[in-house]
């Protein structure tokens, strides 16, 4: 019987084009599998339409020719036989249409015995499935057993053994005198076997899935055309099967994937909570309260600070701590991408666009619903930047050689290292884009400003390091922590953190990491500054000068506090009072 392609049938109800069949045919080709499966996969199809495509997957042609030869035969009892023949196909292919709409597997194979048994005038039906491991034929689906207890033996035992291994059908009208019968079947039922039809369940790909069977006919024994429409049946019950294991093994995967998600999602999560940003220096909690006042707030937020500091850590905790948890966190690199990449990796770009290149979703897209995390911004050249401010104002995207205009519901949380407004000046950076980014402008102070922070810093990254590395050290020397605080960290928290990390990997087995594992930088910065203050003359000078610098330093952190800025110095209040006074320092 010939069956129509699925392929022609998902074309003729509009589901795809040609194009997207020959595709998903050139996988097939290249990787194997079944059509339906690879188009649902490239989401070309959904599952639902495909599952309708199946019910109607057979050709109705011989319908047709057999109400031709009604019409040509003058014979009154011939043509009384082939309407039967007529009601009983017609019977099948409605079974049929029920079978491939099926996706529940253990009643797929309920309806099939079912159907099986009223077509073929059959008391009972069986289905005995392949297990390629254990090397079994199975069964837990047999209509006619009050009972359904599963059923299992070895793959090549009975007639359901020969016919999945020959892939033969077989009409035996005496099952207990044919010499392939197992018998034990019928012991574990209790059920008495006479006659048997059994048809291999094959693909179109030529593999045997199993066994069909129909027993014990109602009227007689079971006749050629009774092997035809078994056959029939069987060629849709392995389609059918297939379909529903696919999609039984797709949704087993969803749902694998959805909670390997889920997980994820949670320790990121924890990861990017409050508790993971290590800071007590006013600056930084500032930063901090702002962070919790708008993490649930839609508005665009504009990080600045220097190269290192933790802006995007920042973006992270405000996207992990928002009610768009849950929806993606998209992070791009503005100045690591020429212009013409940076378009396409932003709005995305359609097929064909330029040879080789295939449709594919820019950043924007899949920040839907999340955050859109743009590091760098203000290296954006002036027409991206045009772009951008569109997209932002419409709030949608069109892919690069697309025409249609994609809704996007994003935040957009950008960073830079650049002083925008002096850029905005100099023409280089967009007004209008720039209040559009900046609603609220959380800024990053660099470590050399929030000095306090740097035994707590260098704590939390040994505590990293000694896990990472597997070392067993215990803190830094007090020497070394001393020139950890005093240096200048250009780099900043990142740089700090390579420090750390480099001095616990030569720290041998030592517990305590001395002033000599750390880099030439530290030793040398800390000397040139002790060269500015010898220069100015005998040490009471030098004293001065650094006590005032120091002075100077921690009123400016604490925002003129001389109480807290005197406990960082480790004085009295009056202490300082004192100190200000002597050095005729502002404020005294």
């Amino acid at each position: 019987m010939r069956r129509k392609r699925i392929g022609a049938i998902l074309i003729e109800r509009g589901l795809i084009t040609e194009a997207q069949l020959n595709e998903a045919l050139g996988a097939q080709a290249a990787s194997g599998g079944l059509l339906g499966q690879i188009l649902v996969r490239r989401g070309e199809v959904a599952e639902e339409d495909l599952i309708n495509a199946l019910s109607i997957q057979f050709d109705l042609s011989l319908l047709y020719d057999l109400f031709d030869q009604a019409v040509a035969v003058s014979d009154p009892a011939a043509r009384d036989g082939i309407r039967l023949r007529i009601q009983r196909l017609s019977l099948l292919l409605k079974s049929i249409a029920a079978i491939s709409a099926e996706r529940d597997f253990d009643f797929l194979l309920e309806i099939l015995c079912r159907e099986a048994a009223t077509v073929l005038g059959a008391e009972r039906s069986t289905i005995f499935l392949l297990d390629p491991q254990k090397k079994e034929l199975w069964s837990r689906i047999a209509l006619g057993l009050e009972k359904k207890a599963e059923i299992r033996f070895a793959a090549g035992r009975g007639i359901a053994g020969h016919v999945t291994k020959t892939g033969q059908v077989v009409n035996v009208t005496d099952a207990y005198a044919d010499p392939r019968f197992n018998r034990e079947v019928d012991e574990k039922t209790g059920y008495k076997t006479k006659n048997l039809l059994a048809a291999p369940l094959g693909t179109k790909e030529g593999k045997v899935l199993g066994s069909f069977q129909v027993i014990n006919k109602r009227a007689g024994a079971f006749t050629g055309e009774d092997e035809e429409l078994l056959q029939f049946l069987a060629s849709q019950a392995a389609s059918a099967i297939e379909n529903v294991q696919y999609f039984d093994d797709l949704r087993r995967a969803q749902d694998s994937l959805a909670r390997e998600n889920a997980t994820l999602r949670e320790q990121v999560g924890r990861r990017f909570t409050f508790a993971n940003i290590v800071g007590i220096s006013a600056k930084l909690q500032e930063a901090l309260r702002l962070v919790n006042e708008i993490c649930d707030s839609p508005v665009n937020v504009l990080i600045t600070g220097e190269s290192g500091t933790g802006k995007e850590l920042i973006a992270r905790t405000v996207h992990y701590n928002s009610s768009r948890r849950e929806a993606a966190f998209v992070a791009l690199n503005c100045a690591a991408l020429p212009e013409t990449l940076l378009e396409s990796e932003l709005f995305g770009i359609e097929k064909g666009v330029a040879t080789g290149v295939e449709r594919r979703a820019g950043k924007m897209e899949l920040a839907n619903g999340g955050t859109l995390f743009m590091d760098e911004i203000g290296d954006m050249s002036p027409s991206m930047q045009a772009k951008m401010l569109r997209a932002l104002q419409e709030r949608e995207v069109v892919r690069v050689g697309g025409a249609k205009a994609i809704p996007v519901d994003i935040r957009v949380v950008a960073a830079t290292n650049r002083d925008l407004k002096a850029d905005i000046a100099a023409a280089k950076f967009r007004e209008d884009l720039y209040y559009r980014l900046n609603v609220v402008n959380i800024h990053i102070p660099p470590l050399r400003d929030r000095r306090e922070d740097i035994p707590l810093l260098v704590e939390y990254f040994l505590g990293q390091a000694r896990e990472k590395l597997g070392k067993n050290v215990r803190r830094f020397s007090s020497e070394a922590l001393d020139l950890l605080k005093g240096f200048e960290w250009p780099g900043n928290v990142r740089e700090l953190e390579n420090e750390v990390l480099r001095a616990v990997a030569l720290s041998g087995g030592a517990q305590v990491i001395g002033k000599d594992v750390l880099s030439e930088k530290l030793l040398e910065g800390t000397t040139a500054k002790f060269r500015k203050y010898k220069q100015l003359g005998a040490m009471p000078a030098a004293v001065q000068g650094i006590e005032m610098e120091m002075i100077s330093e921690y009123l400016e952190k604490t925002g003129g506090n001389k109480e807290r800025a005197a406990k960082l110095l480790g004085i009295s209040r009056e202490g300082l009072r004192k100190k200000m006074k002597k050095y005729g320092m502002a404020g005294a």
